[in-house]
């Protein structure tokens, strides 16, 4: 048996998908699997940035409470297979805890999409004791999954885990069912910034960017996005609506996934200032809809797009979006498409194979 311990599944984050989306490559392979929820306290981010941390830990607590549970029960069996859709799960000690203490081998595999190692991420304040635990999980789990050579690296690096124990596969992505989930659109002399406004994304140096950019092509679009009830707080959103009333930017808040999707279809440019990325989502969504990804020189961004793409400064960035959208033609630009690291078709189905 195969048992999933999902994240929760937020509308706003990449979540939701993989809520769907696991389970029914479980059902492609054949596997017997139970999906084990949790309960939410809230189903929007109110503390933290990637989930609610609150809430997070009360839906983990939930499932962890299952789990004791169906041991007690003696209905978890000699080689049966825990997938923990996010290894930040406080309490995963417990289910290795429990299979070595009722002399019950199971397997335990995760997905690592951060921790407090990374730089600047709202967790980065737990660093001093979270980092052994961290370590600890490389004794817990049979393998990790990451999205990217560099997150590998840093696990590595940072935490001292076994480089066997990491598995490089991608964030899974349904490109297809994605791809298809809206008509095609003719492309706009726009450029979007689809980063959560946090501040490791810097996203106070995009919108300088589009200050720039806006004096010189007035009739150039610069957007932001948000599928949160407003974009940004406190200097940064304060930056951002003033830029709005000097109708430099326009501001798109608490949008559905779809309604960001055609805003992305239409955009030429996506780019990004952050200065830390262990996989970008917002970069893969918009190759998958031809939307050319300008972004900082660093961290996993030169696994998903060739040099040309890749800026050192805000001048660089400037001239290398500048130069794009007046001559813009997707056969000419040197983007390293997803599926040249990645068989972009089978992220899902790869780590699934390690569950049989």
């Amino acid at each position: 048996m195969l048992y999933y311990i999902p994240i929760e599944p937020l509308e706003e984050r990449y979540t939701e998908q993989w809520y769907r989306w696991f389970p029914e490559e479980f059902k492609r392979q054949n596997l017997k699997f139970k999906v084990i929820d949790g309960e939410t306290l809230t189903n929007t981010v109110e503390t933290g940035t990637f989930l609610d941390v609150n809430s997070t830990l009360f839906y983990k607590s939930e499932q962890l409470k299952k789990i004791a549970e169906l041991f007690y029960k003696k209905e978890i069996k000699h080689g049966d297979v825990f997938f923990i859709a996010d290894i930040e799960f406080w309490g995963i000690e417990a289910i290795r805890y429990l299979s070595d203490l009722n002399n019950i081998p199971v397997r335990i595999y995760g997905f690592c999409h951060a921790g407090s190692y990374t730089r600047e991420d709202f967790f980065e304040k737990c660093a001093p004791y979270a980092q052994y635990y961290e370590h600890a999980w490389g004794y817990i789990f049979d393998k990790i999954f990451v999205g990217s050579i560099y997150h590998k690296q840093q696990l590595i690096k940072l935490r001292n885990l076994d480089s066997s124990k990491i598995e490089i596969t991608g964030n899974p992505y349904d490109f297809v069912g994605v791809q298809n989930s809206i008509p095609i659109k003719e492309k706009k002399n726009r450029v979007i910034l689809t980063n959560r406004p946090d501040y490791e994304k810097r996203p106070n140096l995009t919108l300088d960017v589009f200050t720039i950019l806006k004096q010189k092509y007035p009739d150039w679009e610069f957007i932001v996005t948000t599928g949160r009830k407003q974009w940004g707080s406190g200097w940064i959103r304060d930056k951002a609506k003033f830029l709005e009333q000097q109708n430099v930017i326009t501001i798109y808040e608490g949008i559905s996934k779809l309604e960001y999707f055609e805003l992305l279809q239409e955009s030429k440019i996506m780019t990004s200032n952050s200065i830390e990325e262990n996989y970008g989502y917002c970069i893969l969504e918009a190759m998958i809809f031809n939307t050319i990804p300008v972004l900082s020189n660093g961290y996993s961004h030169p696994e998903f797009v060739g040099g040309s793409l890749l800026f050192d400064n805000i001048e660089e960035q400037v001239k290398i979006i500048e130069n794009l959208i007046n001559s813009f033609n997707l056969n000419k630009i040197n983007v390293r498409v997803h599926d040249l690291l990645f068989n972009r078709l089978d992220s899902l189905e790869k780590i699934v194979s390690f569950f049989h």
